[in-house]
């Protein structure tokens, strides 16, 4: 049996998002997972927690670049909280979810959970709750259950993305105050993607919300170019397999990697792509880096031919 080496991040990581499952007991109409046609979350394997905490505690990284846990809904896994207590001290630990966990669930957390384990240095909230009004209504259980956690100890906060339908929108609105009232912290986030639909007069209309000025034509076009990309994080399905950026891993196209074998390092490269125009919002949006500063994209991308 061989064993894992040390896996090093190159100096411009500044990401390690880990997928732990692509299932999800909500269905946003606007979920970016499923910005690819091809995405079918019932198509993705995963791996045991076992290998999970294995293969994640090779991993060397700094302070400021924590483990991310995503998905889908991460605490689908049936190994989620197994896995957060069995990853080394090293590494931080941060959480993306619905929080639809139910009340065994939240109480099974609080009571496994340490809440120092997902405590760090951080202008934001390490357990980072979305709020999306068509599946939550006014939110008061989300509202319930963020405060059981932050009575807890948990360091938390729920963040709504500013979908631009109009009860999407007045819910967030509202959402703001009751949140406010319950002391809790709130954040918006920018939509990434096309808005479709009609205005008062009943014509059509297509508007596409995000800065992707850095790398004009890069989404939303039919043609696609070849061209040279380079990720800035490591990138984690749900089997394990690496991916150089988001449209990959939603396809399930192209790995280059996987996490759970022993000979795996990432590296500081560019690699061939011939998918330019159909890349994923997220990784070419304009945005904010790990450290809030605005101006960066999750890529790089050179050679557009």
């Amino acid at each position: 049996m061989m064993v894992q080496k040390e896996i090093d991040l190159p100096e411009n990581y500044k990401y390690i998002s880990v997928a732990l499952t692509m299932r999800c007991n909500l269905h946003c109409s606007y979920c970016l997972n499923e910005f690819n046609s091809n995405f079918n979350q019932d198509l993705f394997n995963e791996i045991l927690g076992i290998q999970w905490i294995d293969s994640l505690n090779k991993i060397n990284s700094r302070p400021d670049v924590p483990i991310t846990f995503s998905g889908g809904e991460p605490f689908l896994h049936p190994d989620f909280i197994e896995i957060i207590n069995g990853l080394k001290k090293e590494l931080n630990i941060d959480i993306l979810t619905n929080l639809y966990w139910g009340k065994k669930g939240i109480e099974r957390f609080i009571e496994k959970v340490n809440p120092e384990r997902l405590k760090r240095d951080s202008k934001y909230p390490s357990i980072r709750v979305s709020y999306h009004p068509e599946q939550m209504g006014k939110g008061e259980l989300l509202i319930e259950n963020v405060k059981k956690l932050r009575d807890a100890g948990f360091n938390i906060g729920i963040y709504a993305v500013q979908y631009p339908g109009k009860k999407q929108l007045e819910a967030i609105t509202q959402m703001q105050f009751r949140c406010l009232n319950a002391n809790l912290e709130f954040r918006i986030k920018d939509f990434t993607g096309k808005f479709e639909g009609k205005d008062d007069e009943g014509r059509f209309f297509s508007m596409t919300y995000g800065d992707y000025s850095k790398y004009p034509e890069s989404v939303f076009q039919n043609k696609t170019k070849k061209c040279e990309c380079k990720t800035s994080g490591l990138l984690i399905g749900s089997n394990g397999d690496i991916y150089k950026c988001h449209r990959d891993i939603f396809s399930r196209e192209f790995p280059i990697g996987n996490i759970t074998n022993p000979e795996f390092q990432p590296e500081d490269v560019f690699r061939e792509c011939f998918k330019y125009g159909q890349c994923h919002p997220c990784d070419v949006k304009v945005k904010t880096d790990n450290k809030q500063q605005l101006g960066t994209t999750l890529v790089e991308i050179k050679n557009i031919k």
